[in-house]
């Protein structure tokens, strides 16, 4: 269902904004009108195309040095305005220098920053774009966009760290690629004609790895041409259903269930969960209103369903330990110090306590996996090519032990 943001107007002449979920611009307009308001302005949100996954707009340390100066402004106690107006960049790509002017253009005019930031998903992810809201909701914007840099900066070093320790498996794969190709191509040819000519009888392993060739030259071409159809259509269903809320669910659930991969993504999730959850309750919100906001807020839609249950469980009467641990998503540990929290009042701070420990949690996952590539990926290769060189040399060295 469409999301529309708007601009408009009370009776009392006071200017509002605001985010209205519903099936079209005409439903909108209606609803928006029975609240007696007076329109400025209403748009479509458009979300993220899934192009932009493989074609970044713009690096992410660009973006946090952007967040990071916006926050430092902002707790200087300039407006949001002229902090956007000072923050204007002058080089950079083009796309980007204009999301900009677009981003101070419409604080100008009313809307929020989070709103803002909502019509232009390229640069803006649902995790900024959510943590925003929770940070204008708190009162806390300087602080929750100091964080989000943080998070991006982690990111990125993270980023960094897996590229460093993919480098050499990948030249690996790169000259195995190009040995097992120079193989079938020219090697393989020449030794099936002299072992043909020959008469000899050929190994099993020698055989298998003739009739690969052979099938792949003859049907390669064939093959490719009558799946790339099927594949594009697909994958093109595909991607427009994990753009779904269904759709992102059920992939996160089997994300989940990766091994280490998995692990790591629930890190991340229950990182993002606690510190928006703390930042919400350190800076007095309700814990019905910090979880309603949760809900809209979080980019992971196992999160936003988590936090939308517990609140109709916290509706309920139960408290919020007895609401989580209803779920699977949270482990023992992190209930004991919610209910510790709930004991001595301090619920926020232990929010913040998990929070970073999920953090650590996703850093040392990370160190031990960049050790752990290496030797497997040598291993792996190591085995096919060795079977590919046993293959090839095998017959030779019974032709020669005939003699």
């Amino acid at each position: 269902m469409p999301e529309f943001i708007y601009v408009a107007i009370t009776e009392t002449g006071e200017r509002v904004s605001g985010e209205i979920e519903t099936r079209d611009q005409k439903k909108a307009i209606e609803r928006l009108q029975r609240r007696n308001l007076t329109i400025l302005e209403l748009e479509t949100v458009q979300p993220k195309h899934w192009i932009w996954l493989l074609l970044q707009p713009v690096k992410g340390t660009v973006l946090a040095l952007f967040i990071r100066q916006l926050a430092v402004m902002l707790k200087a106690g300039i407006p949001l305005a002229g902090a956007l107006k000072s923050l204007q960049p002058q080089e950079g790509p083009v796309r980007f220098k204009k999301a900009m002017a677009r981003l101070y253009h419409d604080i100008t005019v009313g809307y929020s920053l989070s709103q803002a930031m909502m019509k232009a998903p390229e640069f803006f992810s649902p995790f900024i774009i959510g943590s925003t809201r929770i940070g204008e909701a708190s009162g806390n914007l300087s602080e929750t966009l100091d964080n989000c840099a943080t998070h991006f900066e982690k990111e990125y070093t993270y980023a960094n760290k897996l590229k460093s320790a993919l480098i050499y498996p990948t030249v690996l794969l790169t000259s195995a690629g190009a040995l097992v190709t120079f193989i079938f191509t020219f090697m393989i040819p020449k030794f099936v004609g002299l072992f043909l000519d020959l008469s000899m009888e050929l190994p099993w392993a020698t055989r298998w790895l003739v009739n690969t060739a052979q099938f792949f030259q003859t049907y390669g071409m064939v093959l490719f041409c009558t799946l790339i159809g099927p594949v594009s259509a697909l994958s093109w269903l595909f991607l427009n259903w994990a753009r779904t809320k269904e759709g992102r669910f059920r992939i996160e659930k089997i994300m989940l269930k990766i091994p280490w991969y998995g692990v790591q993504i629930k890190n991340r999730m229950l990182a993002q969960y606690f510190r928006s959850f703390g930042t919400l309750s350190e800076s007095g919100v309700t814990l019905h209103t910090s979880l309603h906001l949760l809900s809209r807020s979080l980019d992971r839609e196992i999160l936003s369903r988590t936090a939308l249950a517990q609140f109709e469980s916290i509706r309920k009467g139960k408290r919020l330990t007895e609401a989580m641990n209803t779920y699977k998503l949270f482990p023992q540990m992190c209930l004991e110090m919610i209910h510790v929290g709930e004991e001595t009042g301090q619920v926020g701070q232990m929010m913040w306590r998990m929070a970073s420990f999920f953090d650590d949690e996703m850093t040392r996952g990370l160190d031990t996996i960049s050790k752990l590539v290496e030797p497997i990926v040598l291993m792996l290769l190591g085995s096919v090519v060795a079977f590919i060189l046993l293959a090839a040399f095998l017959p030779i060295y019974q032709l020669a032990s005939s003699f």
